[in-house]
């Protein structure tokens, strides 16, 4: 294994990758200073749409656990899992990132990230035993994942999924498999918004039914692509069925366009009339 000195320790140890190290006032600086501003700064708007079985997953008391498993077609995707985690399901939750870049931004351990060499087998075996033991330990924790390995076009078929969701998901024994699906898109407006779609879970329950791992990472492929195609039918049904879209939830408003800046400069004198002339009226 390759020596790596982690900040947080005084003597340099060997270890297999970067584990999750949850800091209150780490989370707090983190996502004070680079979640939440980068994503208000490069997004009109983040809509998400949950499937209601998976609703019933949110909080802290939930009895399984529960694995999201992300498309990946974008660098802002690891941000995203904050704000569905942080906005809608509100778990212990830890996210799994190739080692290589979290030992360059090693201060996401803070807010409950991990690192997984993909390329070396027996460190990969480690941090799939380290996250199976985390998960057991106490409930209401959650994986959030991205089993394509690899950042992909959202229209790119067939999906590719690697089979480290199946390996974790059989030794835990009990728990829900999420299939989410993540676009960016350009549409009316000047800033990009993000949408994200999260399907019906997968429910895994060894002692009633036995799955191999290659049946379960195919099920798993089937819903992941299914969530795809069902988001990118309601983006491009945006401005066409505008009704569909409402079933989307904004859980984060960011930079406005330069046409809404505009109206709402039309709109001020407006505003200032009604005020003075309500002003006028409890006068008399």
């Amino acid at each position: 294994m390759t020596a790596l000195r982690l900040p947080w320790r005084k003597e340099e140890e060997e270890v297999a990758f970067h584990p999750a190290n949850k800091k209150p006032w780490g989370e707090w600086l983190v996502t004070r200073a680079i979640i939440t501003p980068s994503l208000k700064r490069t997004f009109g708007g983040v809509y998400v749409y949950v499937d209601k079985a998976t609703l019933r997953l949110r909080g802290h008391d939930t009895p399984i656990p529960v694995i999201f498993c992300l498309t990946h077609s974008g660098w802002w995707d690891g941000y995203l899992t904050y704000a569905l985690n942080h906005k809608i399901f509100r778990h212990d939750a830890y996210l799994m990132m190739e080692e290589v870049n979290l030992k360059r931004f090693w201060f996401f351990t803070w807010v409950g990230v991990f690192g997984i060499d993909r390329d070396d087998a027996r460190k990969a075996l480690a941090s799939i035993e380290y996250i199976t033991d985390l998960l057991r330990e106490e409930s209401g924790r959650a994986l959030w994942m991205f089993p394509q390995g690899t950042m992909t076009h959202p229209d790119a078929r067939p999906l590719k999924i690697y089979g480290g969701v199946a390996n974790i998901a059989r030794r835990l024994g009990r728990c829900a498999i999420v299939p989410v699906a993540v676009r960016y898109d350009f549409l009316m407006e000047q800033a990009p918004d993000a949408f994200v779609r999260a399907g019906a879970p997968i429910m895994l329950d060894a002692e009633s039914e036995r799955v191999t791992s290659r049946e379960l990472t195919a099920r798993l492929t089937e819903s992941m692509a299914q969530a795809a195609d069902d988001l990118r039918a309601d983006v491009m049904a945006f401005n066409r069925e505008p009704e569909r879209m409402k079933v989307y939830k904004r859980i984060s408003q960011g930079r406005g366009s330069i046409n809404q800046l505009w109206d709402s400069i039309l709109k001020t004198p407006g505003k200032v009339k009604s005020i003075i002339k309500g002003k006028t009226a409890d006068r008399g």
